[in-house]
């Protein structure tokens, strides 16, 4: 299917409705810079994707890793490892990045999108719309059985580019760091906990120049209000993240900044997420605060603005209006 494109006279939002209904690009139109990741293999990725190459695996883990080409995903109704969901066996990251979603209908400024799972019974409706230099994203979740379902969902952005060059600082209105329990290699023990924003001796608002490698996989909790931003000072470019802390009272915080040595790095990228969600990574006391009684619908929205220039500062400031 062909990408759907969106467009204001400050940002361009390009959409995927195949696998996944991917967001591929987040260009800011005052600069030109793509604020999204894009991987080492997104070429392969899309040709895979294309069916102009073959699959080289099939394993739950590295098959939807190979025609991962970045950009912005919806994890649900598993994220992470492949792990049974209500008796569905699930691939990584699970079926919403691998199914193909149905454009119901598109404009120069909105899209609606749906999807209906197979390995739970889950219709998503998608709603984006885009004014100036925000685009708002909203999901409707129905459960199409009489069974109470409990379900992941995470935002996926990820962002790298000319965006992370230069001097680079992360804000939010997270408290709490907690590194993953299950990950080693990050500069802070497993399953540590810190206060936002120093986790040992590191200041986790300031993000490593090119040539520093840092690895960290964890989650933000204990919100003053819903949010976070990325600013690339020398650039003047910001990005910030606003959502429904109802559903959403974590966010998934990743760094890989040319740290992997083995596969699927290679040392060859340079990202780092934010991903609001309804679960932390991992641990004994991982589970969804998603649950649909039977029949019911819930509703979970969150944007994404991007500024330039003076609007920076706002973006980056406690005093932007929290979304939820």
């Amino acid at each position: 299917m062909d990408p759907i494109q969106l467009r204001s006279d400050d940002l361009e939002v390009v959409v995927d409705p195949g696998p996944g209904a991917d967001i591929t690009s987040l260009r800011d139109l005052r600069t030109g810079i793509d604020v999204l990741f894009r991987t080492p293999w997104a070429d392969h990725a899309q040709a895979v994707r294309d069916g102009r190459a073959v699959p080289t695996t099939y394993d739950p883990v590295a098959g939807p890793l190979e025609t991962y080409r970045g950009g912005w995903q919806l994890l649900c109704p598993v994220a992470g490892a492949p792990r049974p969901v209500h008796g569905a066996p699930t691939t990584f990251h699970g079926e919403a990045m691998a199914a193909t979603w149905t454009v119901v209908e598109s404009s120069d400024s909105t899209a609606r999108l749906a999807v209906e799972l197979y390995s739970v019974p889950v219709r998503i409706e998608r709603s984006l719309d885009l004014a100036a230099g925000t685009l708002r994203i909203t999901d409707q979740l129905t459960n199409l059985s009489d069974v109470d379902l409990e379900l992941d969902y995470v935002s996926h952005p990820a962002f790298a580019g000319a965006f992370l060059d230069g001097r680079v600082r992360l804000d939010t209105g997270a408290r709490r760091y907690t590194a993953d329990p299950a990950t080693e290699g990050s500069f802070v023990a497993p399953g540590s906990h810190h206060l936002w924003p120093i986790a040992g001796e590191t200041d986790l608002r300031e993000v490593p120049k090119a040539g520093e490698r840092r690895m960290a996989f964890g989650w933000l909790s204990d919100f003053a209000a819903h949010w976070a931003s990325i600013t690339n000072l020398d650039l003047g470019l910001a990005v910030r993240l606003d959502w429904d802390g109802t559903h959403l009272p974590y966010a998934w915080f990743w760094q890989e900044l040319n740290f992997g040595e083995s596969w699927p790095w290679h040392r060859r990228a340079r990202v780092i997420a934010i991903e609001p969600a309804s679960t932390i990574t991992g641990g004994d006391d991982r589970a969804s605060v998603l649950r649909l009684a039977g029949g019911s619908t819930v509703q979970i929205s969150h944007s994404i603005t991007v500024a330039s220039g003076d609007d920076i500062g706002t973006v980056a400031s406690t005093e932007h209006e929290e979304q939820s």
